[in-house]
């Protein structure tokens, strides 16, 4: 079973590199928002201060690393490479699913590098749903997620990508329940996350209801999922099913604007963002974090440590600019502030 999880993990990184698994038609919507230029914005850039506190920690920049990899050979030099890059960036880092590690206690190399390579910033675990709810151990957990010293732990939900996977495991009943009972016997922060087709005021609204503080929105427009697991299957009607589902999702910029209508929760943005605007605009949409995987992996891939430490900058200094250019000194006066964006449906 752990083999072929981790065959799974190293295919899922292969896929993303090689091939073309972005949304075609639902775009992440950040073209429908553009900034409101203040010509006057009576402040100096040395003014502006982009920092933002995160776990216990200070960030330079409101910004993370997602969920990528763990478990196979590959991801312990993937991590570590992140692990470095974030914590020269001084930036969040999220881990990939743990669950390799929870099989088989070879596995969690891959995972103890990135705190071993990155003693400053704040390190999340991450686990799917469907596990919480299956042959779950919350001592050897707990245990698990001492070993790798992280921070806080992320709960995936994917029940798309469960029904196109072709060894997935879309059984969702009972999952909330599991999640408040985690939250509530854990020492660590959860935080609830999806992983590209974005959350509604619904579903945001009932995690807040089982004490969830913390979500992370991951909408539609950046990273297909569907269009993943289409080509990891080669069964020709399961292609077919994947198809019907490749634009599906709710898009990022909406799936933000809904979890800010729920009061008191804290939303980390991700899905479609590939530059630094539209990681400026979804802070400005009132975002507490902003952060991306895909186009992390394929920097440093092509790249490396010191490509990404300054692909990282690009987006801290778009941030920084687009709050100088809009009269805002912190992140107090430009996250969720309507006055600096308009809405521009095109």
């Amino acid at each position: 079973m752990t083999k072929k999880i981790i065959n799974r993990k190293r295919e899922h990184l292969k896929i993303v590199h090689n091939q073309d698994i972005n949304f075609k038609e639902t775009s992440a919507g950040f073209e429908n928002y553009a900034f409101i230029h203040n010509a006057l914005p009576e402040i100096d850039i040395e003014d502006v201060n982009i920092q933002t506190t995160f776990l216990g920690y200070k960030l330079q920049s409101p910004m993370m690393i997602c969920s990528m990899s763990g478990g196979e050979e590959e991801s312990a030099d993937l991590n570590k490479d992140l692990a470095i890059a974030a914590n020269r960036s001084k930036i969040a880092l999220a881990l990939g699913s743990i669950r390799p590690a929870l099989k088989s206690r070879e596995a969690i190399k891959s995972y103890t590098v990135a705190r071993e390579n990155a003693p400053d910033i704040p390190v999340i675990a991450n686990i799917g749903a469907t596990q919480l709810i299956k042959d779950f151990n919350s001592s050897k957990l707990l245990k698990l997620l001492k070993d790798i010293r992280v921070d806080a732990i992320s709960i995936h939900l994917n029940p798309l990508q469960e029904a196109l996977q072709p060894e997935g495991e879309p059984h969702f009943k009972g999952v909330s329940r599991a999640i408040e009972i985690l939250r509530e016997t854990l020492p660590y922060p959860v935080i609830v996350k999806e992983v590209g087709f974005g959350f509604s005021t619904d579903v945001i609204r009932r995690l807040q209801k089982i004490g969830i503080q913390w979500i992370d929105i991951a909408g539609a427009g950046g990273t297909s999922w569907s269009r993943i697991e289409h080509f990891r299957t080669e069964n020709k009607l399961s292609q077919a099913v994947a198809e019907q589902f490749f634009e599906w999702g709710i898009p990022t910029t909406e799936s933000i604007v809904q979890a800010v209508q729920v009061k008191r929760m804290n939303i980390i943005a991700s899905g479609g963002i590939n530059d630094g605007l539209k990681f400026a605009k979804a802070i400005a949409l009132g975002a507490r974090l902003a952060g991306a995987a895909m186009p992390f992996l394929r920097m440093r891939n092509s790249n490396g440590i010191d490509g990404l430490v300054d692909f990282i900058k690009v987006y801290s200094d778009t941030l920084r600019i687009s709050m100088f250019c809009t009269g805002c000194r912190n992140l107090n006066e430009f996250s969720g502030n309507p006055a600096v964006l308009s809405y521009r449906k095109n």
